[in-house]
C-alpha cells in the first residue's frame, strides 16, 4: 500500500519559469505556459524574501538566478511560491507527478538531477523544503528518505558544488533546500504561506557572484531574452538590481 502524506505545497520561483512561455531555444512550444496553466494556483501566488542573487553564467553569456546563503540575512531578494492546483498531494508519487511536470518546464528531462551537456557534472538539482510548523519529524524524514534515494538512481550531488567561497551550499546530499521556511514580503499573507506543508525548488551550481559593472555590462548585452529586466518586472529581486539599472 502507498503511504498517504496529505500535504499541501507549491513551487518556488526565482527566476524564468514565472514570466517565459517557452524553453530557452524552443520559442514555439508555450511548454512552460501550459505547466504554469495545468500545474500552478498563479492567482494565488505569494511573493516572499528568498536568500537569491545573480550567480551562473548561462551559456547564452547571460547570469541567471541562484540561491545564495551569503544572502540569507540583510541581502535578501524576493521571489513567489505558487501553489500547485492539486490542493492536496495524498501520496509521495503525487508529489512526484508534480516535480517530473516541473522538471520538464526548467528544461531538466523530468528528473531530480540535471548535467552540464557532454559531462557527468551535475549544474542543477530539485530540492526539497518542508514547514517545521506543520509536517512533523517522522514525516520529513520519510519525504526525505525517498527523495534522497530518487537523486542517488540520477547521480552523485556534489554539494561543494553549490556554493561560493565560504557560504554554506544552498542544498544538502538529501536534496534538501538549505533554507529556512519562507517568510513573505507582505505581512498579511503569513498565515496563508504558513499553511502548506512543503515546497520544490531548483538549486542552480553557481559559478561566480559578478560585480555591479560586471553584471550591468552582461545586462545591457542580453538583447533576446531580457533575463534580468523581466525578472525586475515581474517582481524576482536582489539586492544589486537598482545599482544595476542605475548603470543599464
Amino acid at each position: 500500500m502507498t503511504e498517504k502524506i496529505n500535504l499541501k505545497g507549491g513551487v518556488l520561483i526565482i527566476g524564468s519559469l514565472l514570466w517565459q512561455d517557452h524553453l530557452k531555444n524552443e520559442k514555439e512550444d508555450n511548454l512552460r505556459k501550459l505547466w504554469r496553466e495545468k500545474h500552478l494556483s498563479l492567482d494565488n501566488k505569494i511573493m516572499v524574501k528568498v536568500p537569491i542573487r545573480y550567480g551562473r553564467l548561462s551559456n547564452s553569456d547571460i547570469y541567471t538566478m541562484t540561491f545564495s546563503n551569503s544572502c540569507r540575512t540583510t541581502k535578501q531578494g524576493t521571489g513567489f511560491f505558487v501553489p500547485f492546483k492539486q490542493t492536496l498531494l495524498t501520496t509521495f508519487t503525487d508529489l512526484m507527478s508534480e516535480v517530473k511536470e516541473t522538471s520538464i518546464a526548467e528544461g531538466m528531462n523530468g528528473k531530480l538531477l540535471s548535467k552540464e551537456k557532454g559531462t557527468e557534472k551535475i549544474w542543477c538539482c530539485m530540492g526539497l523544503l518542508t514547514n517545521p510548523q506543520t509536517v512533523s519529524k517522522e514525516t520529513k524524514k520519510s519525504l526525505i528518505t525517498q527523495w534522497s534515494e530518487k537523486i542517488s538512481e540520477q547521480g552523485t550531488l556534489d554539494i561543494s558544488q553549490f556554493k561560493i567561497g565560504r557560504e554554506k551550499p544552498c542544498i544538502d546530499k538529501k536534496g534538501n533546500l538549505s533554507l529556512n521556511w519562507l517568510s513573505p514580503v507582505d505581512k498579511k499573507d503569513t498565515e496563508k504561506l504558513n499553511s502548506y506543508d512543503l515546497i520544490i525548488a531548483t538549486a542552480t551550481k553557481p559559478t561566480k557572484y559578478p560585480s555591479i559593472e560586471e553584471l550591468s555590462e552582461k545586462v545591457k548585452a542580453d538583447t533576446t531574452r531580457y533575463y534580468f529586466i523581466q525578472n525586475y518586472k515581474f517582481g524576482i529581486t536582489t539586492f544589486q538590481d537598482i545599482k544595476v539599472l542605475n548603470k543599464v
